[in-house]
């Protein structure tokens, strides 16, 4: 079982969730790609 005390199961997971609710797509950037066909299609990171 995963640690329920981390930052990921405490706040992003259900700042996630509130996000989801009105039917918001919502995706995992952790690992994201940039440019025209990155995660997000944003050219960088700032």
């Amino acid at each position: 079982m995963p640690d329920a005390y981390t930052e990921a199961q405490l706040v992003e997971q259900p700042a996630i969730g509130l996000f989801a609710e009105p039917g918001w797509t919502t995706v995992s950037a952790l690992e994201e790609t940039f440019g025209a066909t990155g995660t997000l299609l944003r050219e960088t990171k700032g």
